[in-house]
């Protein structure tokens, strides 16, 4: 059966979304004197910046080969010696399936309807691409040093229509399962006997429509799908906005800065309570986001500098770029990393 939304269209809509509302508690700021005070120039500085964009990786063969292997560079720099940041989103496009007819999985038909559940799912191909070494070349990538192993992860869309699709668009990443890979290994590792997913086999990733139940098979095991990992996601994504209309402030004359953080507060709250309703776990997002408001403050006052956001699913680029080195080729074409 044809998939009826590609990964590009996907990948597009969900990655603007991320950024989008990365920035949105910037709007909620309309009762602060800031809005009134703040000079337009950097506002717009901030607005304009770090679009989240994609691009493939390469490879540059060293010059020596009796070094063996070879590197590969990711650079990008931002205005305002603002340091860049990097995800490996890896998209997978799904399709729609009534039932499985393999009695061990969640969603055999009889099995399902013991649970009261729908045997209903969306069914996803993984580790079919780069002649079934996509998998591995994604671990080797999350277990890299430099990399943190968190921003590497599958985003499974679950939306198979393209009617739900275009009622969906500004939503979609509430109906998107973002895995981290070594995840995906952990829990396949945890098995008994314990599972490897090894390349050269295509695997699939079978989940409900809510994303309540998972599964993973060539061999079948029940995965457990973490929905608080797209509030920790946004809300990583927050603090770096903030971090970086905070560099853009710290350099302005009048005291804006400290305005700013005095009203940051009630506007992530008021941002959370209006636009992300559907979020799961939703206080995550304030809990966190306040958290690193905090530390901002502490560091002013101490030192009158900006501390990095956190850094679990988003690697920092240094301002000499990314060099990573691998000893064996691997095929990088149907990688995709994420810049902003």
């Amino acid at each position: 059966m044809a998939k009826k939304i590609n990964e590009k269209t996907f990948e597009l809509n969900i990655t603007n979304e991320l950024l989008n509302l990365s920035k949105s508690f910037l709007w909620y700021l309309d009762h602060s004197p800031i809005c009134h005070l703040h000079p337009r120039r950097a506002w717009a500085d901030f607005l304009n910046q770090s679009v989240l964009f994609a691009e493939g990786l390469t490879q540059e063969q060293e010059n020596d080969p009796a070094t063996g292997g070879y590197d590969v560079s990711i650079n990008y720099t931002l205005p305002n010696e603002i340091e860049g940041r990097l995800m490996f989103l890896q998209y997978k496009a799904g399709i729609r399936k009534k039932y499985s007819n393999k009695t061990a999985s969640n969603f055999f038909r009889q099995t399902a309807r013991l649970n009261g559940r729908t045997p209903e799912h969306v069914m996803f191909t993984f580790n079919d691409a780069a002649e079934g070494v996509q998998h591995s070349t994604l671990r080797n990538l999350a277990n890299r040093a430099g990399i943190q192993s968190q921003s590497v992860m599958y985003v499974f869309p679950r939306i198979t229509e393209k009617t739900d699709f275009n009622n969906k668009v500004g939503s979609l990443i509430y109906n998107s399962s973002f895995v981290p890979v070594i995840e995906l290994d952990s829990q396949a590792s945890n098995q008994t006997p314990p599972i490897l997913i090894n390349d050269g086999y295509t695997h699939k990733y079978r989940t409900s429509y809510d994303g309540l139940t998972s599964e993973v098979n060539f061999f079948f095991f029940f995965f457990f799908y973490d929905d608080k990992v797209i509030s920790q996601l946004l809300s990583e994504l927050i603090c770096i906005q903030i971090e970086r209309v905070s560099k853009i402030l710290i350099k302005q004359e009048k005291p804006f800065l400290d305005m700013f953080l005095d009203f940051l507060s009630t506007s992530i709250n008021r941002f959370v309570e209006y636009e992300l309703k559907l979020f799961p776990s939703k206080d995550i997002i304030i809990g966190n986001v306040n958290s690193y408001i905090k530390k901002v403050e502490e560091n002013l006052r101490s030192s009158r500098t900006i501390p990095n956001a956190p850094s679990q699913f988003t690697t920092i680029i240094p301002r000499d770029g990314l060099k990573l080195k691998f000893d064996d080729k691997n095929d990088f074409s149907p990688i995709n990393y994420q810049l902003f």
